[in-house]
């Protein structure tokens, strides 16, 4: 994949904050860009993941499920 360029214009304050990103991670300011990007992709794939979590927990159908496996597990016939 060819890198596309993206042309930015930041107000005096987050300039300012993504230079001493730079500086603090020792990167170039592009790259600091980059990495946040990324982070902040991380950070949302993890809250979808907690949502989707919180989904199953609040599943009766879901719930049920569990408890039935866990009580054939506790059955030792089962076994």
């Amino acid at each position: 994949m060819t890198p596309e360029t993206i042309s930015l214009r930041l107000d005096e304050e987050t300039y300012r904050e993504l230079q001493e990103l730079a500086a603090a991670w020792r990167v170039t300011p592009a790259d600091a860009i980059g990495m946040a990007v990324h982070e902040a992709y991380v950070r949302e794939q993890y809250r979808r993941a907690a949502a989707e979590l919180d989904e199953w927990r609040n599943d009766p159908a879901y719930q049920a499920e569990i408890a039935e496996v866990r009580a054939e597990v506790e059955e030792p016939r089962a076994w």
